[in-house]
């Protein structure tokens, strides 16, 4: 009984967090459905058959935003990272996205970007992990680059007697450095909130699926709500 009553507890704060964290849709906000894909593959490299303190980092996705509309967007992000310490985590890397509007308009991007991500603590059982990630963005649309700073925390509760299933809780305010010439102006940009599960199918397999609201802040059009369903696939190849 106790546990089922921390699980509803843990449920109703998680409600309560989003709500709080996913601004109030009002006349200027226009919500769209999407879907995200997304494939993912981290683990350390291997020296005499043990874990070296250097890690590899993959992963490849799919958005498709406006559903029916055919605003897609597709990436492809390689990253190298160090093990700092038990907990903490370096890492740089390079992101390739291309992005199909309505129009069918094509633009490509490149991103660089440099990452420091930690296990905060646990917390009920579950734990907490943080990451704060800086990015380099050069669009073929435009001219200027573009620096993106992203913060995200998430919490990880395994659920049940097995410990293969867990509940996922993730925030992630995204904010834009300065203004650029292809669409970026300079301020909190976005704000991604999910909630979700995650079941781990093997020792190197595991699913997880869930729900992201993407709010934009937009200078000049309607804030936008995206209301994503997410499905990923992680593998330690």
């Amino acid at each position: 009984m106790n546990c089922n009553h921390r699980y509803v507890n843990l449920l109703i704060s998680a409600i309560s967090v989003i709500c709080m964290a996913t601004p109030l849709a009002a006349s200027a906000t226009e919500d769209d459905p999407g879907a995200w894909i997304t494939f993912s593959t981290t683990d350390a490299f291997k020296t005499d058959g043990e874990d070296s303190r250097w890690r590899y980092w993959f992963d490849a996705q799919a958005r498709y935003f406006d559903l029916g509309g055919g605003v897609n967007q597709w990436l492809v992000r390689p990253g190298l990272g160090y093990e700092i310490s038990d907990n903490v985590n370096g890492w740089v890397g390079y992101a390739r996205f291309r992005t199909r509007n309505s129009a069918g308009e094509v633009a490509d991007e490149n991103r660089y970007w440099q990452q420091i991500d930690w296990t905060a603590g646990r917390w009920n059982s579950g734990r907490l992990s943080m990451r704060v990630r800086f990015e380099q963005r050069s669009v073929s649309v435009g001219d200027d680059v573009g620096f993106v700073l992203r913060y995200m925390a998430k919490y990880i509760m395994p659920i049940g007697e097995s410990g293969n299933t867990n509940l996922i809780i993730g925030i992630e305010p995204i904010v834009d450095l300065r203004d650029t010439d292809w669409g970026g102006e300079a301020g909190l940009g976005q704000n991604r909130t999910f909630m979700g599960f995650g079941r781990r199918l093997s020792d190197r397999f595991s699913i997880e699926a869930g729900y992201m609201n993407q709010y934009l802040w937009r200078d000049d059009a309607e804030n936008r709500s995206n209301h994503l369903g997410v499905l990923s696939f992680k593998v330690i190849l």
